[in-house]
């Protein structure tokens, strides 16, 4: 009997120690995220990259954040508008940072100094300047906003204390003291990040705690996998509990596999074709020769050929993401593939035997949506040269004319739909003085001005810069990513960020 007894004990240890081994979240109350690139140096006024951005929102806090398209208040308390390019923000006065240094005005006011110093962090360049009005207020000068542009200077700064940042070594590269709940207590580059919540957040009124600072679980670690492979693999046998960076031709190993779920989150990010219409090229004052090329392109097709169905195609100039899109466009025609229509208006621009060049930036996903362009514009007897480029050269190649006549881009932002419209159609933001495209249209410039001014945003103002530039066809949408965010069980909820990244702290188990 001793034997017996003996040699089951034996085989429950050797069975814990298995399970131990492959599965993540043996290690109670402990989740673990595959990532795909190394943040590299985590500090907090660092340039964003893939890698940063899939730790951000456990690492670090900000003054606002965004749920659902809408600011909501995270460090600060509240804001206030003083006049055009002025506000105050008020932060709470019981704020502490993990290592119990208490967070006050002139904090925030060091952290967005030495963010602006850094020159990581673009956006910040609104910012005229930014002072201590008292303990707990800031105030913020700007020299211009936009519609969107508030929220997105509130969010762009990571704060910490100035006491924190100046007692570390290495500038906080390695080991980040915040106001976070979760602390960094190992990192190992090119390998993982383990964080633990402190037990000590300085929010205790659970109803103020936005979706991004909860933390429903004690240890989080981030396995940085640049292997597509590997990291699938790491997910089968239990290694990691979730990613958003499963490719999409793994994915389908965990539809409908017990024990895994998949969710198709909305990208922020959105495939678009513009036309080149400087002075002289073959696009210039022919909206009738663009308006043949978009509808002989198949957002259908594009969407399945190049994304394997984990795209769809969209309304506008951005996709539905934003909170101001404007819910009408669903219902109004949009390019859709035509052919006929497609032959009747190459016809009517008079334009014939033409070679055009389509620039895009390399990679599989691009060079399947150009070569599928290719073969549609072939049925209108249009002749299409694949210029693929590294996005080095893509970016040089982007500001000159001759270097290309349609041209594969994306289109994002983190505040709103308005910004996408801005950042390819403001003639002020290119050196050139025309648009995305070179164009130069004082119509498309008003009517841009009013929907992305803060005063006159509106679905009014949006409509009809959506309208004009729908009629001009300078540039169209074509397809909106979806991203696969694959997970065990363990999850019971998943939970992601505005940038579609895993909020770990926030997910539900």
């Amino acid at each position: 009997m001793k034997k017996i007894i003996s040699l089951l004990l034996c085989l429950s240890m050797i069975a814990g120690c298995v399970c131990g081994m492959t599965i993540a979240s043996a290690e109670a109350d402990k989740v673990v995220v595959g990532i795909t690139n190394d943040p590299g140096n985590i500090g907090p006024f660092q340039g964003m990259s893939a890698g940063r951005i899939g730790i951000l929102f456990t690492t670090y806090e900000f003054l606002v954040t965004k749920v659902n398209g809408v600011r909501v208040n995270c460090l600060a308390k509240e804001i206030t508008q003083v006049d055009d390019l002025v506000y105050d923000v008020e932060i709470y006065d019981y704020i502490y940072d993990q290592a119990g240094n208490h967070l006050t005005a002139s904090d925030v006011v060091f952290s967005y100094k030495s963010g602006m110093a850094s020159g990581n962090l673009p956006k910040l360049g609104n910012i005229a300047d930014v002072v201590a009005k008292s303990d707990y207020v800031v105030e913020f000068s700007f020299s211009q906003l936009s519609a969107g542009d508030l929220d997105a200077l509130l969010m762009e700064c990571p704060i910490v204390t100035q006491a924190a940042y100046e007692a570390s070594p290495d500038a906080m590269a390695t080991d980040p003291v915040t106001t976070s709940a979760y602390q960094v207590v190992e990192y190992v580059s090119g390998s993982k990040i383990v964080m633990k919540d402190t037990g000590k957040y300085w929010q205790t009124d659970e109803s103020l705690i936005p979706e991004t600072s909860r933390h429903n679980i004690e240890n989080i670690e981030f396995d940085i996998i640049p292997d597509t492979a590997q990291l699938t693999n790491a997910l089968k046998t239990r290694a990691i509990d979730v990613s958003v960076w499963v490719s999409a031709t793994d994915i389908d190993s965990f539809k409908g596999v017990e024990g895994f779920t998949v969710s198709q989150m909305e990208e922020n990010l959105t495939e678009l074709l513009v036309f080149n219409c400087a002075e002289g090229s073959v696009f210039a004052d022919k909206p009738e020769l663009r308006k043949a090329i978009a509808y002989a392109v198949d957002s259908e097709l594009l969407a399945e050929g190049a994304y394997n169905g984990d795209a769809r195609p969209v309304k506008t100039y951005g996709n539905t993401k934003y909170a101001d899109y404007v819910e009408k466009w669903n219902d109004e025609e949009y390019f859709e593939y035509d052919l006929e229509k497609a032959k009747e208006l190459y016809a009517a621009s008079g334009a014939s035997n033409l070679n055009l060049k389509l620039m895009y930036v390399t990679g599989d996903e691009n060079a399947m949506m150009a070569t599928i362009i290719q073969a549609e514009l072939a049925e209108l007897g249009i002749n299409v040269e694949l210029c693929g480029y590294d996005s080095q050269l893509y970016n040089q190649y982007k500001y000159e004319p001759d270097q290309w006549d349609l041209m594969l881009d994306e289109g994002a932002s983190s505040t709103n739909l308005a910004n996408v419209y801005k950042l390819g159609w403001d003639r002020t933001g290119y050196v050139h003085g025309g648009a995305v495209n070179f164009v130069k249209d004082d119509t498309l410039q008003s009517l841009l001005e009013e929907a992305m001014t803060e005063a006159t945003h509106s679905d009014e103002t949006m409509d009809a810069f959506h309208q004009y530039l729908k009629e001009q066809c300078y540039g169209i949408g074509l397809v909106q990513k979806l991203s696969n965010v694959a997970h065990t069980d363990t999850i019971t909820k998943m939970t992601t960020c505005f940038r579609g990244q895993v909020l770990p702290g926030a997910c539900e188990y």
